[in-house]
Protein backbone atom coordinates (compact mmCIF):
# COMPACT_ATOMS: atom_id res chain seq x y z
CA UNK A 1 0.00 0.00 0.00
CA UNK A 2 1.33 3.22 -1.51
CA UNK A 3 1.91 6.41 1.19
CA UNK A 4 -1.37 8.38 -0.49
CA UNK A 5 -3.26 4.98 0.09
CA UNK A 6 -2.50 5.04 3.41
CA UNK A 7 -2.75 8.97 4.36
CA UNK A 8 -5.98 8.27 2.58
CA UNK A 9 -7.45 5.75 4.93
CA UNK A 10 -6.04 7.57 8.05
CA UNK A 11 -7.95 10.60 6.96
CA UNK A 12 -11.05 9.03 6.69
CA UNK A 13 -11.00 7.25 10.20
CA UNK A 14 -10.19 10.43 11.71
CA UNK A 15 -11.73 13.59 9.38
CA UNK A 16 -14.58 11.80 7.84
CA UNK A 17 -16.89 14.09 10.15
CA UNK A 18 -15.14 17.29 8.21
CA UNK A 19 -14.76 15.98 4.94
CA UNK A 20 -18.54 15.50 4.78
CA UNK A 21 -19.04 19.06 6.08
CA UNK A 22 -16.94 20.33 3.07
CA UNK A 23 -19.00 18.44 0.68
CA UNK A 24 -22.05 19.87 2.05
CA UNK A 25 -20.36 23.61 1.62
CA UNK A 26 -18.84 22.46 -1.58
CA UNK A 27 -21.20 20.17 -3.31
CA UNK A 28 -19.76 20.35 -6.81
CA UNK A 29 -16.77 18.17 -5.76
CA UNK A 30 -18.46 14.90 -6.25
CA UNK A 31 -19.34 15.72 -10.07
CA UNK A 32 -16.07 17.57 -10.51
CA UNK A 33 -14.42 14.63 -9.60
CA UNK A 34 -16.29 12.08 -11.82
CA UNK A 35 -16.05 14.52 -14.47
CA UNK A 36 -11.75 14.69 -13.97
CA UNK A 37 -11.72 10.84 -14.38
CA UNK A 38 -10.20 10.54 -10.61
CA UNK A 39 -11.55 7.30 -9.40
CA UNK A 40 -12.01 8.77 -5.89
CA UNK A 41 -14.79 8.55 -3.51
CA UNK A 42 -15.96 12.38 -2.80
CA UNK A 43 -16.10 11.74 1.04
CA UNK A 44 -12.66 10.21 1.31
CA UNK A 45 -11.19 13.02 -0.96
CA UNK A 46 -13.22 15.17 1.11
CA UNK A 47 -11.35 13.80 4.25
CA UNK A 48 -7.98 14.08 2.66
CA UNK A 49 -8.61 17.84 2.19
CA UNK A 50 -9.64 17.97 5.97
CA UNK A 51 -6.75 16.11 7.35
CA UNK A 52 -4.55 18.02 5.32
CA UNK A 53 -6.01 21.43 6.43
CA UNK A 54 -6.09 20.40 10.51
CA UNK A 55 -2.17 18.91 10.15
CA UNK A 56 -1.05 21.69 8.20
CA UNK A 57 -2.94 23.92 11.27
CA UNK A 58 -0.78 22.10 13.98
CA UNK A 59 2.54 22.10 12.03
CA UNK A 60 1.57 26.28 11.82
CA UNK A 61 0.56 27.26 14.63
CA UNK A 62 4.26 25.43 16.25
CA UNK A 63 5.86 27.56 13.30
CA UNK A 64 3.88 30.85 14.67
CA UNK A 65 4.62 30.77 18.49
CA UNK A 66 8.73 30.06 17.70
CA UNK A 67 8.69 33.07 15.17
CA UNK A 68 6.75 34.85 17.59
CA UNK A 69 9.24 34.30 20.35
CA UNK A 70 12.30 34.39 17.86
CA UNK A 71 11.07 37.95 16.26
CA UNK A 72 8.64 39.52 18.34
CA UNK A 73 6.80 40.57 15.55
CA UNK A 74 3.00 39.32 16.16
CA UNK A 75 2.54 40.22 12.44
CA UNK A 76 5.27 37.56 10.96
CA UNK A 77 3.19 35.09 13.18
CA UNK A 78 0.33 35.32 12.13
CA UNK A 79 1.39 35.69 8.43
CA UNK A 80 2.24 31.84 8.72
CA UNK A 81 -1.73 30.87 8.68
CA UNK A 82 -1.57 31.69 5.33
CA UNK A 83 -0.56 28.00 4.69
CA UNK A 84 -3.43 25.90 5.84
CA UNK A 85 -6.13 28.32 4.48
CA UNK A 86 -3.87 27.86 1.22
CA UNK A 87 -3.67 24.07 1.98
CA UNK A 88 -7.75 23.91 2.46
CA UNK A 89 -8.40 26.22 -0.94
CA UNK A 90 -6.19 24.16 -3.36
CA UNK A 91 -7.63 20.98 -2.08
CA UNK A 92 -11.20 22.11 -2.62
CA UNK A 93 -10.41 24.22 -5.85
CA UNK A 94 -8.32 20.84 -7.16
CA UNK A 95 -11.60 19.12 -8.81
CA UNK A 96 -12.95 21.87 -10.64
CA UNK A 97 -9.06 22.62 -11.78
CA UNK A 98 -9.00 19.40 -13.01
CA UNK A 99 -12.25 19.08 -14.51
CA UNK A 100 -11.97 22.16 -16.40
CA UNK A 101 -8.58 20.87 -17.55
CA UNK A 102 -9.82 17.85 -18.95
CA UNK A 103 -12.83 19.23 -20.44
CA UNK A 104 -10.28 21.74 -22.65
CA UNK A 105 -8.24 18.86 -23.52
CA UNK A 106 -11.23 17.02 -24.48
CA UNK A 107 -12.58 20.17 -26.44
CA UNK A 108 -9.53 20.06 -28.68
CA UNK A 109 -9.46 16.54 -29.05
CA UNK A 110 -13.09 16.61 -30.73
CA UNK A 111 -12.75 18.69 -34.37
CA UNK A 112 -10.22 15.90 -35.03
CA UNK A 113 -12.75 13.31 -33.27
CA UNK A 114 -15.33 14.61 -35.66
CA UNK A 115 -13.18 14.44 -38.73
CA UNK A 116 -11.76 11.04 -38.09
CA UNK A 117 -15.48 10.09 -37.71
CA UNK A 118 -16.48 12.09 -40.69
CA UNK A 119 -13.62 11.16 -43.27
CA UNK A 120 -14.04 7.31 -42.31
CA UNK A 121 -17.67 7.10 -42.78
CA UNK A 122 -16.85 8.04 -46.37
CA UNK A 123 -14.76 5.05 -46.43
CA UNK A 124 -18.01 3.14 -45.19
CA UNK A 125 -16.56 2.33 -41.97
CA UNK A 126 -19.91 3.07 -38.81
CA UNK A 127 -18.43 5.31 -36.35
CA UNK A 128 -18.67 3.00 -33.58
CA UNK A 129 -15.75 0.72 -35.64
CA UNK A 130 -14.68 4.21 -35.74
CA UNK A 131 -14.58 5.43 -31.95
CA UNK A 132 -13.39 1.42 -31.46
CA UNK A 133 -9.94 1.93 -33.26
CA UNK A 134 -9.78 4.93 -31.17
CA UNK A 135 -10.28 3.56 -27.95
CA UNK A 136 -7.12 1.48 -29.19
CA UNK A 137 -4.89 4.65 -29.31
CA UNK A 138 -3.50 6.74 -27.19
CA UNK A 139 -3.73 9.65 -29.46
CA UNK A 140 -7.35 11.42 -27.99
CA UNK A 141 -7.17 10.22 -24.54
CA UNK A 142 -10.16 11.38 -22.97
CA UNK A 143 -12.27 10.44 -26.04
CA UNK A 144 -10.78 6.57 -26.15
CA UNK A 145 -11.40 6.88 -22.10
CA UNK A 146 -15.19 7.59 -23.13
CA UNK A 147 -14.80 4.83 -25.91
CA UNK A 148 -13.72 2.03 -24.00
CA UNK A 149 -16.51 2.00 -21.75
CA UNK A 150 -19.11 2.12 -24.73
CA UNK A 151 -17.18 -1.07 -25.96
CA UNK A 152 -17.40 -2.69 -22.86
CA UNK A 153 -20.95 -2.38 -22.16
CA UNK A 154 -21.79 -3.43 -25.79
CA UNK A 155 -19.11 -6.81 -25.18
CA UNK A 156 -20.10 -7.38 -21.66
CA UNK A 157 -23.13 -5.65 -20.70
CA UNK A 158 -24.97 -6.82 -24.45
CA UNK A 159 -26.30 -3.08 -25.48
CA UNK A 160 -26.81 -2.23 -28.92
CA UNK A 161 -23.79 -0.60 -30.28
CA UNK A 162 -26.03 2.79 -31.06
CA UNK A 163 -27.25 2.85 -27.54
CA UNK A 164 -24.26 2.37 -26.27
CA UNK A 165 -22.39 5.05 -27.95
CA UNK A 166 -25.69 7.63 -26.24
CA UNK A 167 -24.71 6.35 -23.33
CA UNK A 168 -21.18 7.21 -23.56
CA UNK A 169 -22.26 10.55 -25.18
CA UNK A 170 -24.20 11.87 -21.92
CA UNK A 171 -21.72 11.44 -19.44
CA UNK A 172 -18.39 13.54 -21.87
CA UNK A 173 -18.56 17.08 -20.69
CA UNK A 174 -18.50 18.83 -24.33
CA UNK A 175 -21.65 19.70 -25.74
CA UNK A 176 -20.26 19.39 -29.29
CA UNK A 177 -18.96 15.92 -29.11
CA UNK A 178 -22.80 14.89 -27.91
CA UNK A 179 -24.36 16.35 -30.03
CA UNK A 180 -22.21 14.73 -32.75
CA UNK A 181 -23.19 11.45 -31.13
CA UNK A 182 -26.42 11.82 -30.26
CA UNK A 183 -27.60 13.18 -33.91
CA UNK A 184 -25.56 10.83 -35.53
CA UNK A 185 -27.74 7.73 -33.31
CA UNK A 186 -30.82 9.90 -34.15
CA UNK A 187 -30.38 9.99 -37.99
CA UNK A 188 -29.55 6.32 -37.96
CA UNK A 189 -32.26 5.54 -36.24
CA UNK A 190 -34.39 7.67 -38.94
CA UNK A 191 -32.65 6.56 -41.98
CA UNK A 192 -31.34 9.70 -43.19
CA UNK A 193 -28.18 10.37 -44.84
CA UNK A 194 -25.31 9.60 -42.52
CA UNK A 195 -22.31 10.83 -44.12
CA UNK A 196 -23.92 13.95 -45.14
CA UNK A 197 -24.67 14.56 -41.23
CA UNK A 198 -21.24 13.60 -39.65
CA UNK A 199 -19.27 16.01 -42.75
CA UNK A 200 -21.89 19.05 -42.05
CA UNK A 201 -21.68 18.36 -38.11
CA UNK A 202 -18.23 18.43 -38.52
CA UNK A 203 -18.16 21.58 -40.29
CA UNK A 204 -20.17 23.00 -38.00
CA UNK A 205 -17.87 22.01 -34.83
CA UNK A 206 -15.08 24.28 -36.77
CA UNK A 207 -17.06 27.05 -37.10
CA UNK A 208 -18.07 26.98 -33.32
CA UNK A 209 -14.33 26.56 -32.90
CA UNK A 210 -13.40 29.76 -34.40
CA UNK A 211 -16.27 31.65 -32.49
CA UNK A 212 -15.02 29.94 -29.52
CA UNK A 213 -11.56 31.28 -29.88
CA UNK A 214 -13.03 34.70 -30.19
CA UNK A 215 -14.79 34.60 -27.07
CA UNK A 216 -11.33 33.20 -25.60
CA UNK A 217 -9.27 35.97 -26.36
CA UNK A 218 -11.66 38.41 -25.24
CA UNK A 219 -11.74 36.33 -21.50
CA UNK A 220 -7.62 36.46 -21.81
CA UNK A 221 -8.08 40.32 -22.36
CA UNK A 222 -9.66 40.68 -19.42
CA UNK A 223 -7.43 38.51 -17.39
CA UNK A 224 -4.51 40.27 -18.54
CA UNK A 225 -5.70 43.82 -17.60
CA UNK A 226 -6.68 42.73 -14.85
CA UNK A 227 -2.75 41.43 -14.01
CA UNK A 228 -1.66 44.59 -15.36
CA UNK A 229 -3.57 46.33 -13.03
CA UNK A 230 -2.53 44.66 -9.95
CA UNK A 231 1.00 44.66 -10.62
CA UNK A 232 1.61 48.16 -11.48
CA UNK A 233 -0.69 49.81 -9.05
CA UNK A 234 -0.85 47.29 -5.95
CA UNK A 235 3.49 47.49 -6.48
CA UNK A 236 3.74 51.10 -7.07
CA UNK A 237 1.60 51.85 -3.75
CA UNK A 238 3.49 49.55 -1.53
CA UNK A 239 6.78 50.86 -3.24
CA UNK A 240 6.13 54.69 -2.55
CA UNK A 241 4.77 53.93 1.20
CA UNK A 242 7.95 52.06 1.58
CA UNK A 243 10.13 54.58 0.43
CA UNK A 244 8.10 57.29 2.18
CA UNK A 245 8.65 55.47 5.37
CA UNK A 246 11.76 54.81 4.73
CA UNK A 247 13.10 58.38 4.21
CA UNK A 248 11.08 59.78 6.37
CA UNK A 249 10.34 57.59 9.22
CA UNK A 250 7.85 58.74 11.57
CA UNK A 251 5.19 56.62 14.45
CA UNK A 252 2.04 57.51 11.95
CA UNK A 253 3.71 56.00 8.94
CA UNK A 254 5.76 52.84 9.35
CA UNK A 255 6.50 49.65 6.54
CA UNK A 256 8.83 47.65 8.59
CA UNK A 257 11.40 45.86 5.79
CA UNK A 258 10.41 41.89 6.65
CA UNK A 259 6.88 43.15 5.87
CA UNK A 260 8.39 44.78 2.45
CA UNK A 261 10.65 41.41 1.77
CA UNK A 262 6.98 39.46 2.25
CA UNK A 263 5.10 41.45 -0.08
CA UNK A 264 7.99 41.67 -2.51
CA UNK A 265 9.53 38.38 -2.93
CA UNK A 266 6.19 36.39 -2.11
CA UNK A 267 3.16 38.21 -2.39
CA UNK A 268 3.45 39.52 -5.63
CA UNK A 269 5.35 36.32 -7.29
CA UNK A 270 2.28 34.40 -6.07
CA UNK A 271 -0.07 36.88 -7.63
CA UNK A 272 1.77 36.18 -11.17
CA UNK A 273 1.85 32.54 -11.14
CA UNK A 274 -1.85 32.86 -9.84
CA UNK A 275 -2.88 34.50 -13.11
CA UNK A 276 -0.35 32.14 -14.85
CA UNK A 277 -2.86 29.11 -13.84
CA UNK A 278 -6.07 31.33 -14.43
CA UNK A 279 -4.47 31.54 -18.02
CA UNK A 280 -3.56 28.08 -18.20
CA UNK A 281 -7.08 26.82 -17.61
CA UNK A 282 -8.87 29.23 -19.68
CA UNK A 283 -7.09 28.45 -22.77
CA UNK A 284 -7.56 25.43 -24.94
CA UNK A 285 -5.03 22.75 -24.20
CA UNK A 286 -3.99 19.34 -26.33
CA UNK A 287 -3.87 16.16 -24.67
CA UNK A 288 0.04 16.22 -25.57
CA UNK A 289 2.78 18.84 -25.70
CA UNK A 290 6.79 19.10 -26.85
CA UNK A 291 8.62 18.21 -23.66
CA UNK A 292 11.73 18.54 -25.36
CA UNK A 293 12.34 22.59 -24.21
CA UNK A 294 11.62 21.35 -20.62
CA UNK A 295 13.73 18.77 -20.91
CA UNK A 296 16.72 21.63 -21.71
CA UNK A 297 15.30 23.89 -19.42
CA UNK A 298 15.78 21.06 -16.32
CA UNK A 299 18.97 20.70 -17.83
CA UNK A 300 19.96 24.14 -17.54
CA UNK A 301 18.49 24.24 -13.60
CA UNK A 302 21.87 22.73 -12.13
CA UNK A 303 24.30 24.68 -13.78
CA UNK A 304 22.31 27.86 -13.56
CA UNK A 305 22.14 27.16 -9.79
CA UNK A 306 25.28 26.99 -9.19
CA UNK A 307 25.79 30.50 -10.49
CA UNK A 308 22.60 31.75 -8.53
CA UNK A 309 24.51 30.22 -5.63
CA UNK A 310 27.71 32.11 -6.11
CA UNK A 311 27.10 35.18 -7.65
CA UNK A 312 24.05 36.48 -6.05
CA UNK A 313 23.52 34.35 -2.46
CA UNK A 314 26.72 36.30 -1.38
CA UNK A 315 24.99 39.83 -1.82
CA UNK A 316 21.81 38.59 -0.07
CA UNK A 317 23.73 36.86 3.38
CA UNK A 318 26.78 39.21 3.43
CA UNK A 319 28.50 36.79 5.21
CA UNK A 320 29.14 34.79 2.43
CA UNK A 321 31.35 37.50 0.87
CA UNK A 322 34.09 36.84 3.10
CA UNK A 323 34.11 33.11 2.35
CA UNK A 324 36.17 31.68 -0.36
CA UNK A 325 35.00 30.88 -3.15
CA UNK A 326 32.60 33.53 -2.43
CA UNK A 327 34.80 36.21 -2.03
CA UNK A 328 35.88 35.98 -5.93
CA UNK A 329 32.52 35.81 -7.04
CA UNK A 330 30.97 38.46 -5.82
CA UNK A 331 34.03 40.75 -6.40
CA UNK A 332 33.30 39.52 -10.09
CA UNK A 333 30.06 41.48 -9.80
CA UNK A 334 31.52 44.16 -7.91
CA UNK A 335 33.93 45.09 -10.67
CA UNK A 336 31.34 44.81 -13.66
CA UNK A 337 29.26 47.72 -11.55
CA UNK A 338 32.21 49.55 -11.48
CA UNK A 339 32.36 48.80 -14.95
CA UNK A 340 28.97 49.72 -15.75
CA UNK A 341 29.09 53.00 -13.90
CA UNK A 342 26.70 52.09 -11.28
CA UNK A 343 27.56 52.76 -7.30
CA UNK A 344 27.46 50.23 -4.97
CA UNK A 345 24.00 48.94 -4.05
CA UNK A 346 23.14 47.69 -8.23
CA UNK A 347 25.51 44.30 -7.31
CA UNK A 348 22.20 42.05 -6.76
CA UNK A 349 19.92 43.34 -9.03
CA UNK A 350 22.96 42.72 -11.88
CA UNK A 351 23.85 39.54 -10.88
CA UNK A 352 19.46 38.51 -10.87
CA UNK A 353 19.12 39.50 -14.53
CA UNK A 354 22.22 37.40 -15.58
CA UNK A 355 21.34 34.37 -13.36
CA UNK A 356 17.52 34.37 -15.43
CA UNK A 357 19.35 35.23 -18.76
CA UNK A 358 21.66 31.90 -17.92
CA UNK A 359 18.68 30.38 -16.83
CA UNK A 360 16.36 30.76 -19.73
CA UNK A 361 18.60 31.23 -22.56
CA UNK A 362 18.80 27.22 -23.70
CA UNK A 363 14.99 26.86 -23.04
CA UNK A 364 14.28 30.05 -25.68
CA UNK A 365 16.55 29.00 -28.03
CA UNK A 366 15.05 25.46 -28.43
CA UNK A 367 11.77 26.45 -27.89
CA UNK A 368 12.07 28.24 -30.97
CA UNK A 369 13.62 25.34 -32.78
CA UNK A 370 11.31 23.20 -32.10
CA UNK A 371 8.43 24.80 -32.00
CA UNK A 372 8.92 26.66 -35.64
CA UNK A 373 9.57 23.06 -37.13
CA UNK A 374 6.57 21.27 -35.87
CA UNK A 375 4.78 24.83 -37.44
CA UNK A 376 6.28 23.88 -40.46
CA UNK A 377 5.63 20.47 -40.24
CA UNK A 378 1.89 20.54 -39.66
CA UNK A 379 1.84 23.59 -43.00
CA UNK A 380 2.83 21.46 -45.16
CA UNK A 381 1.00 18.36 -44.28
CA UNK A 382 -1.98 20.26 -45.25
CA UNK A 383 -0.46 21.30 -48.49
CA UNK A 384 0.31 17.54 -48.98
CA UNK A 385 -2.64 16.63 -48.44
CA UNK A 386 -4.47 18.59 -50.71
CA UNK A 387 -2.03 17.58 -53.39
CA UNK A 388 -2.56 13.80 -52.36
CA UNK A 389 -6.30 14.58 -52.55
CA UNK A 390 -5.67 15.59 -56.74
CA UNK A 391 -3.19 13.00 -57.52
CA UNK A 392 -5.75 10.08 -56.37
CA UNK A 393 -8.73 11.34 -58.52
CA UNK A 394 -6.41 10.20 -61.50
CA UNK A 395 -6.73 6.86 -60.31
CA UNK A 396 -3.09 6.25 -58.73
CA UNK A 397 -3.19 3.92 -55.53
CA UNK A 398 -2.84 6.08 -52.31
CA UNK A 399 0.51 4.28 -51.80
CA UNK A 400 1.78 5.49 -55.49
CA UNK A 401 0.39 9.08 -55.19
CA UNK A 402 2.35 9.16 -51.80
CA UNK A 403 5.62 7.91 -53.62
CA UNK A 404 4.67 10.58 -56.73
CA UNK A 405 4.63 13.39 -54.57
CA UNK A 406 7.73 12.62 -52.01
CA UNK A 407 10.12 15.44 -54.03
CA UNK A 408 7.61 17.90 -53.52
CA UNK A 409 8.67 20.50 -51.29
CA UNK A 410 6.16 20.82 -48.05
CA UNK A 411 8.29 22.61 -45.65
CA UNK A 412 9.25 20.84 -42.28
CA UNK A 413 7.19 17.72 -44.14
CA UNK A 414 9.45 17.08 -46.96
CA UNK A 415 11.93 14.91 -45.01
CA UNK A 416 9.28 13.47 -43.44
CA UNK A 417 7.13 12.25 -46.31
CA UNK A 418 10.76 11.00 -48.08
CA UNK A 419 11.42 8.76 -45.21
CA UNK A 420 7.11 7.76 -45.74
CA UNK A 421 7.76 7.06 -49.29
CA UNK A 422 10.98 4.88 -48.91
CA UNK A 423 9.27 2.61 -46.49
CA UNK A 424 6.06 1.97 -48.33
CA UNK A 425 8.15 0.89 -51.23
CA UNK A 426 10.61 -1.58 -49.00
CA UNK A 427 6.37 -2.71 -48.55
CA UNK A 428 6.23 -2.11 -44.43
CA UNK A 429 2.76 -1.82 -43.17
CA UNK A 430 1.13 1.82 -43.25
CA UNK A 431 0.66 0.79 -39.17
CA UNK A 432 4.29 1.15 -39.13
CA UNK A 433 4.99 4.04 -41.46
CA UNK A 434 2.84 5.54 -38.39
CA UNK A 435 4.89 4.53 -35.47
CA UNK A 436 8.18 5.47 -37.26
CA UNK A 437 6.69 8.77 -37.83
CA UNK A 438 5.42 9.49 -34.43
CA UNK A 439 9.06 8.81 -33.11
CA UNK A 440 10.65 11.42 -35.59
CA UNK A 441 7.59 13.80 -34.73
CA UNK A 442 6.61 15.09 -31.24
CA UNK A 443 3.71 18.09 -32.23
CA UNK A 444 0.37 16.67 -30.92
CA UNK A 445 -1.65 17.83 -34.31
CA UNK A 446 0.90 16.57 -37.10
CA UNK A 447 0.50 13.25 -34.98
CA UNK A 448 -3.42 13.26 -35.42
CA UNK A 449 -3.16 14.28 -38.76
CA UNK A 450 -1.41 11.41 -40.35
CA UNK A 451 -2.96 9.14 -37.87
CA UNK A 452 -6.59 9.97 -39.59
CA UNK A 453 -4.56 9.77 -43.09
CA UNK A 454 -3.21 5.91 -42.16
CA UNK A 455 -6.52 4.85 -40.99
CA UNK A 456 -8.47 6.51 -44.07
CA UNK A 457 -5.89 4.40 -46.42
CA UNK A 458 -5.49 1.16 -44.55
CA UNK A 459 -9.27 0.74 -43.33
CA UNK A 460 -11.22 3.22 -45.26
CA UNK A 461 -9.51 2.50 -48.38
CA UNK A 462 -8.27 5.65 -49.35
CA UNK A 463 -10.83 6.74 -51.92
CA UNK A 464 -10.73 10.16 -53.78
CA UNK A 465 -14.26 11.54 -51.35
CA UNK A 466 -12.07 10.47 -48.19
CA UNK A 467 -9.38 12.50 -48.90
CA UNK A 468 -11.33 15.24 -50.01
CA UNK A 469 -12.49 15.23 -46.63
CA UNK A 470 -9.54 15.21 -44.92
CA UNK A 471 -8.04 17.42 -46.84
CA UNK A 472 -10.59 19.86 -46.46
CA UNK A 473 -10.93 19.27 -43.02
CA UNK A 474 -7.55 19.82 -42.42
CA UNK A 475 -7.06 23.19 -44.02
CA UNK A 476 -10.13 24.04 -41.57
CA UNK A 477 -7.79 23.00 -38.55
CA UNK A 478 -5.11 24.78 -39.39
CA UNK A 479 -6.93 28.10 -39.94
CA UNK A 480 -8.69 27.59 -36.82
CA UNK A 481 -4.78 27.40 -35.13
CA UNK A 482 -3.98 30.69 -36.94
CA UNK A 483 -7.16 32.20 -35.98
CA UNK A 484 -6.07 30.74 -32.21
CA UNK A 485 -2.44 32.74 -32.51
CA UNK A 486 -3.99 35.66 -34.01
CA UNK A 487 -6.19 36.18 -31.44
CA UNK A 488 -3.90 35.38 -28.51
CA UNK A 489 -0.71 37.44 -29.79
CA UNK A 490 -1.63 40.91 -28.92
CA UNK A 491 -2.80 40.12 -25.48
CA UNK A 492 0.84 39.22 -25.40
CA UNK A 493 1.61 43.33 -25.16
CA UNK A 494 -0.07 43.70 -22.04
CA UNK A 495 2.63 41.48 -19.17
CA UNK A 496 5.36 43.80 -21.25
CA UNK A 497 3.59 46.82 -20.76
CA UNK A 498 3.16 46.21 -16.90
CA UNK A 499 6.71 44.57 -16.07
CA UNK A 500 8.51 47.33 -18.26
CA UNK A 501 6.64 50.06 -16.91
CA UNK A 502 7.10 48.61 -13.49
CA UNK A 503 10.75 48.56 -13.69
CA UNK A 504 11.38 51.67 -15.40
CA UNK A 505 9.11 53.52 -12.69
CA UNK A 506 10.65 51.96 -10.10
CA UNK A 507 14.48 52.88 -11.01
CA UNK A 508 13.24 56.05 -11.91
CA UNK A 509 11.51 56.45 -8.44
CA UNK A 510 15.06 55.28 -6.28
CA UNK A 511 16.69 57.73 -8.25
CA UNK A 512 14.69 60.45 -8.10
CA UNK A 513 14.33 60.11 -4.49
CA UNK A 514 17.93 59.58 -4.16
CA UNK A 515 18.09 63.42 -5.79
CA UNK A 516 15.17 64.69 -3.31
CA UNK A 517 16.49 63.34 -0.20
CA UNK A 518 19.96 64.93 -0.84
CA UNK A 519 18.57 68.40 -1.05
CA UNK A 520 16.19 67.50 2.03
CA UNK A 521 19.76 66.71 3.95
CA UNK A 522 17.98 63.55 4.61
CA UNK A 523 20.64 61.13 4.17
CA UNK A 524 19.83 57.37 4.14
CA UNK A 525 21.85 54.22 2.77
CA UNK A 526 21.42 54.08 -0.79
CA UNK A 527 23.23 51.01 -1.56
CA UNK A 528 20.47 49.81 0.97
CA UNK A 529 17.86 51.64 -0.98
CA UNK A 530 18.60 50.02 -4.21
CA UNK A 531 19.23 46.68 -3.17
CA UNK A 532 15.73 46.46 -1.14
CA UNK A 533 13.79 47.82 -4.18
CA UNK A 534 15.19 46.70 -7.52
CA UNK A 535 15.43 42.86 -7.10
CA UNK A 536 11.96 41.84 -6.62
CA UNK A 537 10.85 44.28 -9.29
CA UNK A 538 13.36 42.36 -11.88
CA UNK A 539 11.56 38.80 -10.39
CA UNK A 540 8.56 39.94 -11.06
CA UNK A 541 9.48 41.40 -14.57
CA UNK A 542 10.38 37.32 -15.41
CA UNK A 543 7.68 35.90 -14.36
CA UNK A 544 5.48 38.50 -16.30
CA UNK A 545 7.53 37.13 -19.30
CA UNK A 546 6.67 33.46 -18.33
CA UNK A 547 2.81 35.29 -18.37
CA UNK A 548 3.29 36.48 -21.59
CA UNK A 549 4.19 33.55 -23.33
CA UNK A 550 1.34 31.20 -21.82
CA UNK A 551 -0.63 34.03 -23.45
CA UNK A 552 0.42 34.28 -26.48
CA UNK A 553 0.93 30.37 -27.28
CA UNK A 554 -0.84 28.71 -24.87
CA UNK A 555 2.54 26.88 -23.60
CA UNK A 556 4.54 28.17 -20.69
CA UNK A 557 7.36 27.13 -22.99
CA UNK A 558 6.80 29.82 -25.40
CA UNK A 559 7.67 32.21 -22.04
CA UNK A 560 11.64 31.49 -21.75
CA UNK A 561 11.76 33.50 -24.52
CA UNK A 562 9.81 36.81 -23.00
CA UNK A 563 11.38 36.23 -19.96
CA UNK A 564 15.01 36.41 -21.25
CA UNK A 565 13.82 39.40 -23.12
CA UNK A 566 12.77 40.89 -19.99
CA UNK A 567 16.15 39.99 -18.67
CA UNK A 568 17.72 41.81 -20.73
CA UNK A 569 15.41 44.77 -20.11
CA UNK A 570 15.88 44.73 -16.49
CA UNK A 571 19.35 44.76 -17.06
CA UNK A 572 19.50 47.42 -19.30
CA UNK A 573 17.11 49.63 -17.02
CA UNK A 574 19.34 49.18 -14.14
CA UNK A 575 22.11 50.25 -16.06
CA UNK A 576 20.54 53.29 -17.26
CA UNK A 577 18.76 53.83 -13.47
CA UNK A 578 22.41 54.88 -12.79
CA UNK A 579 22.82 57.70 -15.18
CA UNK A 580 20.19 58.27 -17.50
CA UNK A 581 16.79 59.04 -15.38
CA UNK A 582 19.22 60.97 -12.95
CA UNK A 583 19.75 63.67 -15.73
CA UNK A 584 16.27 63.61 -17.04
CA UNK A 585 14.59 63.61 -13.54
CA UNK A 586 17.69 65.61 -11.84
CA UNK A 587 16.14 68.30 -9.07
CA UNK A 588 17.49 72.10 -9.05
CA UNK A 589 20.35 72.32 -6.81
CA UNK A 590 20.26 74.83 -4.00
CA UNK A 591 22.70 77.65 -3.77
Amino acid sequence: MGFLESFSGFSYANFRGLGIYILKMFPGISAKLESSGKRIHPEAYASIVAGITVISLIFTSILSVILLLLTGNLLISLIVFIIPALAFMMGVLYPYGEASSVSSVLESEVPYAATYLAVMATGGIAPYTSLSRIAKGELMPNIAKAAKNAEIRVKIGGVDPVSAMEDMAKGVPSKEYRDLIMGYASTLRSGGDVVHFLIRKTEQIFDARMGKMRIIGERMGMLMEAYAAITMVLSLVIYIIYIVSRAMPSEFLVLPSEQFVIFAYFIMPLLALVFLYLADITQPKYPMTDVRPYRVFYMTIPFSSIFLILFVAPFFLDFLRYIPPFDLTSSLIVELRKIMGLVQGYESSIALSIFFMILFAPGMVFYEKYGKESMSILHGMTLFLRDLTEARKTGMSPEKCIITLKDRPYGGFSKHLKVIARQIGWGESLRKVYQDFVKRVHGWMSRASLYILIDAIDVGGGAPETFDVLSTFMENLEEVEKQKRSTLLPLMIIPYMAAIMLVVVVVILVSFMRNLLQIAKIYISLAEFIHFFLPPVILVAVISGLVAGKVSSGVIAAGFKHAFILSVVSFIAVWLSGTLSIQIFSTPTMT
